[in-house]
């Protein structure tokens, strides 16, 4: 391809690395190099570049997260800010650096690769799948329904309440819609950004919270975290009780999450009208991609409804990572996923985008029969759809990176 050099980011580059970056994506070069410098999210340490005839030509930032879907925790790599010179694009930089990145990302034998991307055809490309689909919702406050009761136990968060919401996060990793792990940096910095408000319900102990930012005669809300319907309720209450300063919502909500069922009238605020009198609800969204990188790693931590029985001899096809290019036969018992390696005739074949897509519960197995993009019988895209059905990936807007 090219004679560039691919390899981690130094201490020494940091100033380097922080102008591509504000050439890419705009900003200051001071607050690029204190982001790289301190954090909070990433630094130097989870950076990697390309170095052209001795010139920096790109740079890409992988970050270690444990990635909870399904509640499973599964260790990926986060990648973000991939930013190519003007003058170094089109030239296969992009392609080097995450194919580097998936290497090393195997090497640790992490089971996921995630990213926001810029254009999801050049992912797909290598591997990439989109998995993180989203129902945008623009909701008038007016038609929010509201329960003075149980809002008169919504209140502004106090520091007091911090250990309460770390415990209600954790929570909804494990219980509810998944998502990323946040350490201690991470909320520190959500404690102290001046546009989000926190409020919390509290009946005794607190049991939900919601984040939120004004924005002209909107609210956005960025979280919300509730353990029990009263908590859910009451936070909605109080989104109802802004009606006379604010006239909508906004909100990246889970695909299966059906808020337009608990609405007066169930359309979007300033909603188009799509026909006869059809009008727009919410809106569908995509934006995460995912990929299986180790295959093995992935199957020894999902976990499968414990009444599924059987196997099916997958043939994987990967366009980066040879190890994946081998049959698998996926045997499913005792709610676990056991993946090995074999010689076997395969009952089904794919690529790894639908694989990851599979697994994700995006995309059904049968579907993907139909589609032509999973070559194998209905009984085993029956048995696939029985196995591996469940939560879909969500990430709260919040933590987006």
């Amino acid at each position: 391809m090219n004679d560039a050099i691919v390899r981690r980011m130094s201490e020494h580059d940091i100033e380097a690395a922080a102008m591509v970056q504000v050439e890419a994506f705009g900003g200051t070069v001071e607050r690029r190099v204190q982001t790289l410098q301190v954090g909070p999210r990433y630094t130097w340490q989870d950076g990697w570049m390309v170095e052209d005839a001795g010139e920096l030509a790109a740079t890409a930032i992988a970050m270690p997260q444990t990635w909870w879907l399904g509640g499973v925790p599964y260790p990926a790599s986060a990648i973000a800010a991939v930013g190519v010179r003007a003058v170094a694009r089109r030239r296969g930089f992009a392609t080097q650096l995450m194919r580097a990145i998936l290497h090393a990302d195997l090497e640790q034998r992490r089971p996921f690769s995630l990213l926001y991307p810029f254009q999801h055809g050049f992912y797909q490309r290598l591997g990439y799948a989109p998995s993180g689909l989203t129902h945008f919702y623009r909701i008038p406050l007016m038609h929010i329904p509201d329960a003075p009761q149980l809002r008169h136990k919504v209140r502004m968060l106090s520091p007091d309440d911090h250990q309460s919401v770390y415990e209600l996060y954790r929570w909804s990793l494990v219980n509810s819609s998944g998502g990323l792990e946040r350490d201690d940096a991470h909320w520190q910095a959500r404690w102290q950004d001046a546009d989000e408000r926190w409020v919390v319900y509290a009946d005794g102990d607190v049991g939900g919270y919601l984040v939120y930012e004004t924005i002209e005669d909107q609210l956005n809300l960025t979280e919300m975290i509730a353990a029990t319907p009263e908590a859910e309720r009451a936070l909605w209450s109080f989104l109802a009780a802004q009606v006379e300063q604010r006239r909508a919502v906004t909100y990246h909500a889970p695909v299966d999450k059906p808020l337009w069922a608990m609405l007066r009238e169930p359309l979007m605020y300033q909603g188009t009208r799509r026909g006869f009198v059809l009008t727009d609800a919410a809106h569908l969204t995509v934006g995460l991609m995912a990929r299986i990188v180790d295959v093995e790693a992935a199957c020894a931590l999902r976990v499968v409804p414990s009444y599924v029985r059987g196997s099916v001899a997958l043939s994987l096809h990967d366009p980066v990572l040879e190890e994946n290019n081998a049959t698998f036969t996926l045997q499913f018992d005792d709610g676990q996923i056991r993946a090995e390696r074999s010689q076997t005739i395969p009952d089904a074949t794919c690529d790894i985008v639908t694989l990851t897509q599979l697994f994700c519960g995006v995309l059904s197995a049968s579907a993907a029969y139909w589609m032509g993009r999973l070559d194998t019988s209905s009984i085993s895209a029956a048995l696939l759809d029985q196995a591996l059905g469940g939560p879909k990936p969500f990430i709260h807007p919040a933590d987006w990176f």
